[in-house]
Parts: C-alpha cells; structure tokens; sequence
C-alpha cells in the first residue's frame, strides 16, 4: 500500500497524521488508499445517490429506545455535534442534504432510514415495528410527497427501513423483531412490480436489523459481522464478503460511494484494515453517541435520487 494520496476539493483544517495513513479532519477521519487510475468497483448505475434526506436530533433524545449497544444517550449536545459531523461527511461525498426538524415527542426520529423504503421512483411508508415510532413517518412522508410515488402498507404489516439493503439487482430484506412476515410480503411485492429480486434473511434477536450488522459499500460486495449471519445464508447472493468479528459487529453498517470511497464508524480497526485490504478509502465518522441510542451510519440518511 502506497502512502502517497490524491485530495482534491476538500477543504483541510487542522489536520495531523495518523499511522502514516490519512490525516484528522474536524468530526471526521479520511485513510486513503488509491486504486489504480481509473479503477473501481462494479456497476454503480443503480447505486448512485445524489440527495439524502436527514432530520435534527430530538430535543428528546435521551429518551431514545436502546437494547443492544447502550443505555441510552446521556449527553444532547454531544450527540448533535456528532449529527453534524456526519452530515458533513455526507456532504464532502457531493451529496446535496436536506435536514428537518427534530421532533420532540419522537425521540428516535433522527433515524429516518427505518421510516421509509426507496423502491426505483417509488417511496414506501413504513409501519415501524416500535408503535412509540409511528409517528415519525408523516413528516417524511410529506418532505417526499412530489418527489416520488408514495406507497402505503396495510395495517397488519410491519417495517423498519433498516431491515431493507439494497445489493446489486436485488434488495436483501431482514424478518426481525420489529420487520414481520406481512411486511416483508408487502414489500417484496412492490420490489418485484418494479423488476426487483428479493432475499429475505432471518435476523436474530440479538440485533435490532439487518443493516446494522451488515452492508454492501459497493457492487458484488457486503460486509456482514460474524456471530449473526452464517455464510450459508449469504454467499448463495453472489460477490464478495468481508467478514468482520462479532466483537466489532458495530462497524459492519456501511455508507459506500462510487470510487471506492465508504464512511465508517471510527474505533472499529479490524475493519477498516479488512476495507482498506480490499480497496476502499475511508471516511471515519465518530458514531459513539449516535450508537448509544442504537443508532448507526445507515440509518440517519434516507437517499431518495
């Protein structure tokens, strides 16, 4: 691996080195490994993004539901420090951003991705599995409306945003505790109308959904944590896998971009070694507060072009 990188657009301020590998940028860390000129990996034609759809940090957060990587947010303001860094780590990938409004009766609503399923020009509304949830999705469902075709699911199905990852020409959709057998029926049928195969993965109890213990930060690649997924149940979907261990499970949500660039969770060296082996550059994102509240990478962004 070379030490030698290639930033160009990127505004550096008060930067240091770090392990000889990238540098420290205010909120967020860059390690860079090139690949040769005009290299990358797979096909991004339906994976590329342009906007990102956020929402503020809850007045309430402290409040936020958590069962599996804390007790809870405990400091406010660190946590919207750390928003904001992220959205700043979304920005410098050229995503235009659009945040709303924190909303203090939901705490959890600056998790936006479990409100919402983006199917190829269609949105679908989710019922979130957690009824104290619920009403998160009015809001973007409003910001949506005009942009794309809103879809409604029935009554008696159930879905969290964060069980749906989109790999390549299918969606991988996760049963878990807060994703039902109605709504992933509902949603395979909305996939498969536009021409979209589906998996569905059995999620285990001991995590919240799909996506925070495995991603694909590029065509014909995932990263999923050891511990939850057998490679039985992943390998039949084709491609690459970077398994990362159980211990770090944490750092298997990823945010991949075209040219081999992803965000991760900093603090996870394990597996940024195993992306950097693979390729990839990275931006790290220090996600301690948000994790505290369950949260990850993916699921503060809702992409929707």
């Amino acid at each position: 691996m070379t030490s030698d990188f290639s930033v160009s657009r990127i505004l550096w301020q008060n930067y240091s080195p770090f392990s000889g590998k990238g540098f420290i940028l205010t909120g967020f860390r860059m390690l860079m490994t090139p690949l040769p000129s005009g290299q990358t990996m797979g096909n991004w034609n339906r994976r590329r993004r342009t906007k990102a759809l956020t929402r503020e940090i809850s007045p309430r957060f402290t409040h936020a539901l958590a069962n599996y990587y804390g007790n809870g947010p405990t400091d406010l303001d660190a946590s919207r420090t750390t928003h904001e860094e992220y959205i700043a780590a979304l920005k410098s990938h050229g995503l235009e951003v659009r945040t709303l409004p924190g909303l203090s009766e939901y705490p959890d609503c600056c998790f936006v991705e479990d409100a919402a399923v983006v199917v190829d020009g269609a949105v679908v509304m989710c019922n979130l599995g957690h009824p104290s949830r619920r009403g998160e999705v009015e809001g973007i469902r409003n910001a949506l409306n005009g942009a794309l075709e809103v879809i409604h699911m029935p009554e008696d199905a159930h879905l969290d945003g964060g069980d749906v990852l989109f790999y390549d020409d299918l969606f991988m959709i996760g049963k878990s505790t807060r994703t039902n057998d109605a709504g992933v029926e509902f949603i395979q049928g909305v996939m498969d109308e536009r021409g979209f195969a589906s998996a569905v993965v059995d999620v285990p109890s001991t995590t919240l959904h799909l996506s925070t213990v495995c991603s694909s930060p590029a065509p014909g690649v995932l990263v999923a944590a050891e511990g939850f997924f057998t490679p039985e149940q992943l390998e039949p979907l084709g491609g690459d896998i970077i398994w990362v261990p159980q211990e770090e499970s944490y750092g298997a949500n990823t945010i991949g971009f075209e040219g081999d660039r992803v965000i991760v969770s900093s603090d996870y060296p394990q597996t940024s070694a195993a992306l950097i082996e693979h390729g990839f550059s990275l931006t790290e994102v220090d996600m301690e507060h948000i994790r505290s509240a369950d949260g990850s990478l993916t699921c503060l962004r809702l992409f929707y072009a």
